[in-house]
């Protein structure tokens, strides 16, 4: 009996140790005889069987947890994969099922589908608010508590599960959206167990970086294009020249992009000159689709065009996530402001210790008079003792102001109660 019990207590110990995972997948008739593939998160094959009866079975030990992606042919469905566990995957369902009896991937699909259902409430709340006459700035009142309901279901979601993948996973999926710095990053890679390992966390903190290093305050960085005759093109053609940039980044097929171009012309007709340009960035476009754009939308300021595939891709290189991108250069190169729209240069004499105002009034102590001026205003101008400026002359007493070249003498600007003002015609 003695020699029983001591024959039956490496067995325990052996029950203990760490246990296969297990994948039960099924697949219809025209996957059979084909070959399924288990692939790693680095793109390896790990372990391949065939389909047979519409079934195929993956079996083996790993590391870690992590993600896998299980594929035959076209059909394929992602896996967090941890030995013990016990998957199934149906890929006759598009997207795929994939469940493992409460294990990482049931949690992960309790969340989905806890969104999925928030979201679509959401939806209906928006459209019927939509159909009933209000307006936007009130739907989205309306629905803001909804929507940071459903945020608060991912913040949730990771708090909990930290210390496994599924919380690494729902980091990578709400990093652009819920961490816009590299502290908020260094915080969460800190705190959930696996965030290193995702390819979207990576991605993200690579782009922050970017963004660090062409962020307002910080110089151009370089890149090389073609000009709308197909010649070679830089951005340092036009950046860093003495003169005020206003740089957009579009496309053709971008509906948003094409709406700031009046905007852009009118900026261009009205001010370029020897103080101040605007500069077109063509990026993810056609060839034929750009110059097709030019022609309809009568743009007429220069165009940098960035091909597809281009080893400077602009959009990286400044950290851009979407399109239309402006943003404002000054005379020394220096990134005055992104994320600019409209009326920029309005934004621009803000920038700079004006207001921008529809009338002539004894409260303005200067003018700032394009040719559309009119001669009412010009009159009524002179009568009050306002003076009036060219654009040369306004570039020019900008120019020499010192407070565009970092943040915080923009921000001291901005805050000035007794800021001079001015009008814009």
């Amino acid at each position: 009996m003695k020699k029983l019990l001591f024959l039956a207590v490496p067995a325990l110990l052996m029950s203990c140790g760490p246990k296969q995972y297990t994948i039960n997948g099924v697949a219809g008739a025209d996957f059979e005889g084909k070959q399924a593939f288990l692939t790693n998160a680095e793109g390896v094959t790990v372990d391949s069987c065939v389909v047979t009866e519409g079934a195929f079975t993956f079996t083996g030990m790993v590391e870690d947890q992590s993600m896998y992606t299980v594929n035959v042919e076209k059909a394929r469905a992602n896996v967090m994969l941890q030995n013990g566990a016990n998957v199934t995957i149906d890929l006759n369902e598009r997207p795929a099922n994939v469940s493992d009896n409460g294990g990482l991937n049931d949690i992960y699909n309790e969340l989905i589908s806890n969104v999925n259902v928030a979201a679509q409430a959401i939806n209906l709340k928006r459209d019927s608010l939509m159909k009933a006459g209000v307006t936007p700035q009130e739907v989205r009142a309306a629905i803001e508590g909804d929507i940071n309901a459903v945020y608060e279901l991912y913040h949730e979601a990771i708090r909990q599960n930290k210390d496994n993948f599924v919380g690494a996973v729902v980091a990578g999926m709400v990093a652009n959206q819920f961490y816009g710095t590299l502290e908020e990053m260094d915080s969460v890679i800190a705190m959930v167990k696996y965030a290193s390992q995702i390819k979207g966390i990576k991605a993200h903190y690579e782009q922050l970086q970017t963004m660090e290093a062409t962020k307002e305050g910080k110089m151009f960085v370089d890149f090389t294009g073609v000009d709308a005759e197909g010649k070679e093109s830089k951005l340092s053609d036009y950046v860093g020249k003495g003169k005020y940039v206003l740089v957009d980044f579009w496309a053709s097929w971008c509906g948003p992009c094409k709406g700031e171009i009046p905007h852009l012309k009118e900026l261009h007709n009205k001010f370029n000159g020897e103080k101040f340009t605007v500069l077109g960035i063509n990026v993810m476009d056609q060839e034929a689709r750009f110059k097709a754009a030019m022609e309809e939308e009568g743009i007429n300021y220069p165009q940098i065009v960035i091909p597809n595939g281009n080893k400077d891709n602009a959009c990286e290189l400044y950290g851009i996530q979407g399109i239309p991108q402006i943003i404002l250069f000054g005379p020394d190169g220096v990134i005055v402001k992104r994320d600019l729209r409209g009326e920029a240069m309005k934004a621009l004499v803000e920038e700079h210790g004006g207001r921008n105002l529809a009338a002539v009034s004894a409260n303005v102590d200067f003018i700032v008079a394009g040719d559309n001026m009119g001669p009412a205003k010009r009159q009524k101008a002179e009568k009050l003792g306002i003076k009036i400026l060219t654009l040369e002359e306004f570039l020019a007493m900008i120019s020499d102001t010192p407070q565009i070249e970092t943040e915080a003498s923009a921000s001291d600007t901005h805050n000035t109660n007794d800021a001079v003002q001015g009008t814009l015609f």
